[in-house]
């Protein structure tokens, strides 16, 4: 339903399977939507259409609906992910949620045609299920195999649903994405486009939220609970798309080495955490430094929580070199040619606020979250 770019540091959830390369995790929330829709098949929908069962067989045939409603979803944002592989954009995780499906993307698309390709993949596989599960409604009704005839009716209305709650014009749903593209594609300016798509988003998840809250005051609580938790997801989702694409905007053809501040202070890899400790982290105001050789190669940065790992009575024997071995220095460091679109990628993990700049192995800079972060409000908020 909608993807962001690979962050450092992802969300939680629990790992359900690797497909085409891909990791899926299912998020707690989604527990709450399978709790919800099986309760209401079994103790209400089922009911009505198949009278006279026991509840032992409404509920499992609840519970095999939510399983494999769970499984539409799971091929819907396949169907986004194989498409967004295909044009060479790799998807390394997808999660799971109560709303659907959150695909992290390695990158951005590059072109509208791209990203309408991708946009559309999603609603393709539901459009498909839709017209099996009802071909499977007709037959199995034929062979008078009524209770499973529901089942798969009620999977073709829900799959026929989720394309036309996803084709909602409106970012992040597939429609928005489709409207993005298009428009996109008409002026050449992906963050009008995103602007507009992401209003109208933000404009439906109110509606979503205020729906919500009327059902609840109406005492459908579950109901009026998602609508709620629907909308907010939403809003987040698109305010979150449309500052991506302001970010990624600004950041075009702005290289590492036009952000860094060049000659930082460096810790020599042989000097005592001890003394480290005294002469840069309480002489200075930084959480790192960088920790080099006497020829300026780089070892890794030494930061303020590495410290914590070691007992105090160890850092006079303990040399910054050794303390910061067996961290990866190459997941702290980036190319002074690189992007700063980059650089803000990496810098997205909670826990890392700043990289060491390199250039031919030896430290050239210091990038930090704050230097792209205060680079992009000066030109969004000065720029025409």
């Amino acid at each position: 339903m909608s993807d962001a770019p690979t962050p450092a540091g992802r969300r939680s959830g629990l790992f359900i399977g690797r497909w085409f390369g891909i990791k899926f995790y299912l998020d707690a929330s989604w527990f709450l939507i399978a709790a919800i829709v099986t309760h209401q098949l079994a103790f209400e929908a089922f009911p009505q259409e198949l009278p006279g069962r026991s509840q032992a067989v409404w509920l499992a045939l609840g519970g095999t609906a939510a399983l494999l409603f769970f499984l539409s979803i799971l091929l819907h944002e396949l169907g986004h992910s194989l498409v967004s592989q295909r044009c060479g954009i790799r998807v390394p995780r997808i999660t799971l949620l109560f709303i659907g499906g959150l695909a992290e993307i390695e990158r951005e698309p590059d072109d509208a045609k791209t990203e309408l390709k991708i946009a559309l993949g999603g609603p393709a596989v539901s459009v498909a299920l839709a017209a099996l599960f009802a071909l499977a409604d007709f037959g199995l009704g034929a062979l008078g195999f009524p209770g499973l005839a529901v089942l798969c009716g009620w999977l073709a209305q829900t799959n026929l649903m989720l394309v036309v709650f996803n084709m909602i014009p409106g970012y992040p749903l597939d429609g928005g994405r489709v409207l993005r593209a298009l428009i996109w594609a008409k002026t050449g300016r992906l963050r009008r486009a995103t602007y507009i798509s992401s209003r109208i988003g933000i404009g439906f998840s109110w509606l979503l939220i205020v729906g919500g809250v009327w059902l609840l005051l109406g005492l459908q609580a579950w109901n009026g609970l998602v609508f709620v938790l629907m909308g907010f997801f939403l809003k987040s989702a698109a305010e979150s798309g449309y500052a991506n694409a302001v970010q990624r905007e600004t950041l075009a053809g702005v290289r590492v080495r036009d952000l860094m501040t060049a000659n930082p202070a460096v810790i020599p890899d042989t000097l005592p955490l001890s003394l480290a400790v005294d002469d840069f982290f309480l002489a200075g105001h930084y959480v790192a430094y960088p920790v080099c050789t006497a020829d300026g190669d780089f070892r890794g940065l030494l930061r303020l929580d590495f410290l914590k790992e070691i007992p105090r009575e160890k850092w006079p024997y303990v040399s910054a070199g050794d303390a910061v071995a067996e961290k990866s220095a190459e997941a702290l460091r980036i190319g002074v040619n690189e992007s700063a679109a980059r650089a803000m990628r990496l810098l997205l993990a909670p826990e890392l606020t700043r990289l060491a700049v390199i250039d031919d192995g030896k430290l050239v800079g210091i990038v930090t979250r704050h230097d792209i972060l205060t680079y992009i409000e000066i030109h969004t908020e000065l720029e025409p």
